[in-house]
């Protein structure tokens, strides 16, 4: 008898040694991937700083004779880092905006020098959801991007990372237009502008008021 509960209790004990190993292997494979991803990050200028992978818009609703949205900045510069592998010679970079929502083919991406100084190019975010030539596309809440690093053609590092990107509403405002008066012409006589000015016309001049939204 007590042969059998010696038994019974070594199983258990070899059971749960098993599955405390497989855990610890789990919980080092997530590290080594969360180290892998935040080797690469975004440094995005804000005023007199850099946020890293945060990306901030401001919008303003506009009301009256100019209704509308503006968003402020139109376009937020950035650089981009790989602590793992520094600018050198003949590298780029190439990034690829792979959030859901975004057009597919292609998928927004960005193809910048990483030659040379601490960071790549500069490329400017603005938000949207398809692939500009001048921009790079990202949409509003949590973006996700892969990145290949290559070095003559050669891809010497790729991976993934994530940045936010915030809009901040600063309310809603009534707009006007912006009207001034000019002088238009009807025949030859001569006319003068607003500030007196001779102007040669081929018609009679008569005021005329333009007006744009600012």
């Amino acid at each position: 008898m007590k042969h059998a509960r010696y038994f019974t209790g070594k199983t258990p004990i070899k059971f749960l040694a098993i599955l405390v190993g497989a855990i610890f292997l789990i919980l080092a494979a997530f590290t080594v991937s969360a180290q892998q991803t935040s080797e690469a990050q975004f440094r995005v200028k804000n005023e007199n700083a850099f946020n890293i992978n945060l990306i901030q818009f401001k919008r303003i609703e506009y009301v009256g004779a100019c209704a509308g949205t503006v968003i402020s900045p139109d376009s937020q510069s950035a650089r981009f880092v790989s602590s793992k592998t520094p600018p050198g010679p003949n590298r780029r970079v190439v990034i690829k905006n792979v959030t859901d929502g975004m057009e597919t083919n292609p998928y927004p991406y960005t193809d910048r020098g990483y030659n040379k100084g601490e960071f790549s190019e500069d490329f400017g975010f603005k938000l949207g959801n398809s692939h500009k030539t001048r921009t790079f596309s990202v949409l509003e809440g949590e973006n996700k991007f892969l990145y290949e690093i290559k070095e003559n053609d050669q891809v010497i590092e790729q991976g993934a990372l994530t940045a936010e990107v915030s809009i901040q509403s600063l309310g809603t405002f009534p707009r006007q237009q912006i009207c001034e008066n000019k002088l238009e012409c009807r025949d030859t006589s001569d006319c003068r502008d607003s500030k007196g000015r001779k102007r040669s016309c081929r018609r009679q001049c008569f005021p005329v008021q333009q007006c744009r939204c600012p």
